[in-house]
């Protein structure tokens, strides 16, 4: 029976699911839920995990928007279309900006209108999914497309008796989800054309965007998502920077000038290119690449690979230590066999980095690296990589997930020619000794969970080297990745992490991977050098995560100001207290109530001595 038309017996077993899964844990080992829609199960994980609401009358009040935002502006005659043609067949209309925050709403009349007033289903009400958990304004946010939510299907109580069809809203230019469209109407009145309108109309609503987006914007745009989810990067050219939140700490006014003029000055006949340079006073190894889909005007890509040590404090091009065990694996499979060999795993792990420091120590220091992603804008790229094979060099092809499909048999063509082009005893020794020449080498670098049938095809005739497992997975290790990627800087630069730092660090689920620890090391270092490092310095999100609570608008807010104020006093709770108007006591109590670690945010002379 379809989804949209279930019976309430059919109802009852939904219910009860959600039951069992809130009761007895998301690790439970009897749940089953191979019945239950995928983006269903995710969002009451999701909405468990974020600690949302159940309660009917406990909805947020936020009531911050601009009703006449560039959103606001493209949706309102998708909006009104919308309304004339649903407005006989009880079903509203909802629009939510990125937050889930409901900006605009079309009810078809009065007995609708108490309907969704009663479901606190408004202008101003918090529907994220964090806050009220599974519903079709929240969940297609985070599902970053369309969804359906029926009935119980709805996380929070209060919305049980309603059907939503929603589809997220992107930007056109930089990708971001920017909001979300819902329709919504009655649970038994509920109709499969539904979730088709609601599609449409978010696809109209992108359109309304793409309008008030300039042409040269738009293509940038286009360019910065193909690279957004590969570390941290910068997209430019002359007056427009588009950089994902990892890539903001590299750049200010003057290092922005300076990159642009290398850029140009570099010469791009051979494709993208390894180059160092100094971005706000740190040494920078960047992977670089020209776009030639912008326009006329000259516009770039910019990967930061690593920011490495002043010189003389550790060899030129050499990565963290933490890698070490991953680059003897991949030497013993290349010892295995005389084919390329493959470095797998999640975007932000150190695949790339691994392929390098490999590359190096078996005497190939500048191999030719292609991105998979980019070969069609390359038509030379396959005669390039043949050739440099041919000469003895090294191949890197990173981001095999990004293989266009008709590129895979050329990429089978090329591994097949780094096998010719190996020696025939697959048993030579790998490392140059100086007294002989390095066999060619191709490396392909990949996250399996992104690729295709098709792309992993192309994966046939490589050996498998080394897969490298996401930081959540590792979480033991971390304390000594820390330790590691401190011991770039000099001891009186290193910042000191408290043990209650660390416990927050260790509970962040890493969706950058390890490249998200190195930037945040890399920032405290800069900010605190030589300081201790309290859950309070950290961003916002890490320590919420940790010490994830339900709070009112007026408890968020008094968090907020206790925080600064511990900031600002350098963790000295006396000197906070005197500065908010409040008793120590009575902040004591506070810390208490609100979540907010009191150990660590004692001065580094007043911490407890760790045993």
């Amino acid at each position: 029976m379809s989804r949209l038309r279930r019976s309430s017996v059919e109802a009852d077993e939904v219910r009860s699911a959600k039951e069992v899964l809130i009761s007895n844990g998301l690790m439970h080992a009897e749940w089953n839920s191979e019945w239950l829609p995928g983006e269903i199960d995710r969002s009451w994980r999701r909405s468990i995990t974020a600690g949302a609401t159940r309660k009917p009358g406990s909805f947020h009040y936020v009531n911050e928007f601009d009703a006449d935002s560039e959103l606001s502006r493209a949706a309102r005659p998708i909006l009104d279309r919308l309304e004339g043609m649903l407005q006989d067949l009880g079903t509203s209309i909802f629009l939510a900006d990125r937050t889930g925050q409901i900006v605009a709403r079309r009810v078809a009349g009065r007995s609708e209108r108490a309907r969704f007033d009663n479901a606190c289903a408004a202008e101003g009400f918090d529907f994220s999914e964090e806050s009220i958990g599974t519903n079709g304004l929240g969940t297609a946010i985070q599902e970053a497309g369309a969804v359906f939510v029926r009935g119980p299907e709805h996380f929070n109580d209060a919305l049980e008796d309603l059907a939503c069809a929603g589809a997220g809203i992107r930007h056109p230019a930089t990708g971001r989800m920017v909001g979300s469209l819902s329709l919504a109407a009655p649970a038994d009145a509920a109709e499969t054309m539904m979730l088709a309108l609601v599609r449409e109309g978010a696809r109209q609503i992108v359109d309304n965007l793409s309008l008030t987006v300039g042409r040269r914007e738009l293509a940038l745009g286009r360019s910065y998502q193909r690279h957004r989810d590969k570390g941290p990067v910068i997209v430019l050219n002359s007056d427009t920077v588009m950089s994902n939140v990892t890539g903001l700490s590299f750049l200010n006014v003057e290092s922005h000038g300076r990159l642009w003029e290398l850029l140009l000055s570099q010469d791009w006949s051979h494709g993208p290119c390894v180059l160092d340079l100094d971005l706000q006073a740190l040494q920078t190894r960047v992977l670089a690449h020209r776009l030639d889909d912008v326009g006329e005007e000259p516009a770039f890509a910019v990967e930061i690979l690593n920011r490495r040590r002043p010189p003389g404090t550790r060899p030129r091009g050499a990565v963290p230590t933490f890698h070490d065990p991953f680059v003897a694996q991949l030497q013993r499979a290349a010892g295995r066999s005389a084919r390329a060999v493959s470095v797998t795993g999640p975007s932000g792990s150190g695949k790339l980095h691994v392929a390098l420091e490999w590359l190096r120590s078996v005497g190939h220091p500048e191999p030719l690296v292609l991105d998979a992603g980019d070969l069609e804008n390359r038509p030379s790229w396959r005669g390039d990589a043949l050739a440099a094979l041919e000469a003895k060099g090294a191949v890197v092809l990173r981001r095999l997930e990004d293989l266009p499909v008709n590129q895979v048999n050329a990429v089978k063509a090329l591994s097949a020619g780094a096998a010719r082009a190996a020696p025939d005893d697959s048993s030579a020794p790998t490392v140059d000794s100086g007294h002989g020449e390095s066999p060619a080498r191709l490396v392909i670098t990949a996250d399996l969970g992104r690729c295709t049938d098709s792309t992993v095809g192309a994966l046939v005739q490589v050996t498998p080297g080394v897969e490298l497992p996401p930081l959540s997975s590792r979480g033991r290790d971390i304390p000594k990745l820390v330790d590691t990627l401190l011991e770039r800087d000099a001891p009186s630069r290193r910042p000191v992490l408290s043990a209650a730092t660390l416990q927050v660090l260790l509970r962040w689920h890493w969706p950058g991977n390890v490249a998200e620890l190195r930037c945040l090391l890399e920032d405290l270092a800069r900010e605190l050098p030589g300081q201790s490092v309290s859950p309070y310095h950290l961003p916002e999100c890490m320590w919420d995560a940790a010490h994830r609570r339900t709070f009112t608008r007026i408890q968020l807010a008094e968090r907020a100001e206790i925080v600064a104020a511990l900031r600002q006093t350098n963790g000295n709770r006396s000197k906070a207290a005197s500065l908010l108007g409040i008793g120590r006591t009575t902040l004591y109590r506070k810390l208490r109530g609100l979540g907010i670690e009191e150990d660590a945010l004692l001065p580094a002379s007043e911490q407890p001595a760790e045993r």
